[in-house]
């Protein structure tokens, strides 16, 4: 059986920034699930088999699925509906809305050796859905997304030793949690910015903020001395997902922006008063 890629989500923050996710990549795992995902389709009994946090729909207790989500470790499969503990069956009961797939979910925390039982569950035509894998497809458009830094500093003009400038990446400080629908589940995204200044002095200041503006005087740096100095900001962008109840899950490999300014500090003159 070969697998179908899952559909495209779409999601617009309330910054106006568009979020889409359409690429479903298999090998990027979220930091919960280090292993890489290893999701094939069989034509035999195993429908599906793969490793890493398994997503179950809702009709799966509660219980269940928080405890498969959240295996790293395990092997999962997805068998014919008839295929059980005590062998086969002559037919099963249950049945499915339109367009899905019934299958037998089952488990292994030993690679493999034992097998435990989930039961039946209704999947989209699409198959399985990893956490990695929606990790993986918001982690590169959410990337898209982000609001670009841009330095500013004031004063503007005639900066001066031992007097504080200003500065401000130009950026919000945050987002709006991203609520995105993927392969029938709900699926938000919360990012959460941090800031990582570097004066060109060797004077560095990570904040929480993306800045201020005068008087408030939380992100600003007196120079010592005239001279250019090139001020560059990283910002590092981290982000945790909900998929429907389960989680938070934290995604893998954070997102950094840099932007640089060259600012001139001039030569401070004493001047007599008569």
């Amino acid at each position: 059986m070969t697998r179908k890629p899952l559909l495209a989500a779409f999601a617009t923050t309330a910054a106006g920034a568009v979020i889409l996710a359409s690429s479903w990549a298999l090998s990027v795992a979220l930091a919960s699930s280090a292993q890489a995902v290893d999701v094939v389709g069989d034509d035999e009994a195993d429908r599906y088999v793969g490793s890493g946090g398994l997503v179950l729909p809702g009709t799966v207790p509660e219980q269940t699925r928080v405890r498969v989500a959240s295996c790293a470790d395990c092997r999962w499969k997805m068998t014919d509906p008839c295929v059980t503990e005590g062998g086969s069956c002559d037919s099963v009961t249950r049945g499915c809305a339109a367009g899905r797939q019934l299958l037998r979910a089952w488990i292994s925390r030993d690679a493999g050796r034992t097998w435990e039982e989930l039961g039946l569950v209704c999947l989209a035509p699409s198959g399985p859905v990893t956490v990695a894998e929606v990790g993986e497809a918001i982690h590169d458009d959410f990337e898209q997304g982000l609001p670009a830094s841009r330095i500013r500093y004031q004063p503007p003009r005639g900066v001066l030793p031992y007097l504080p400038v200003v500065f401000h990446s130009g950026q919000p400080a945050g987002i709006p949690p991203i609520d995105v629908e993927i392969a029938g589940f709900r699926v938000v995204v919360t990012p959460t910015p941090r800031w990582s200044w570097d004066f060109g002095d060797g004077s560095r200041l990570d904040v929480g903020i993306p800045g201020s503006t005068y008087p408030d005087m939380s992100v600003s740096h007196a120079y010592r001395s005239g001279g250019a100095r090139e001020v560059r900001v990283t910002t590092t962008w981290r982000a945790t997902v909900m998929i429907d109840d389960l989680g938070p899950f934290e995604v893998q490999g954070p997102v950094t922006q840099e932007s640089a300014a060259t600012i001139r500090v001039g030569q401070a003159r004493a001047v007599l008063v008569p």
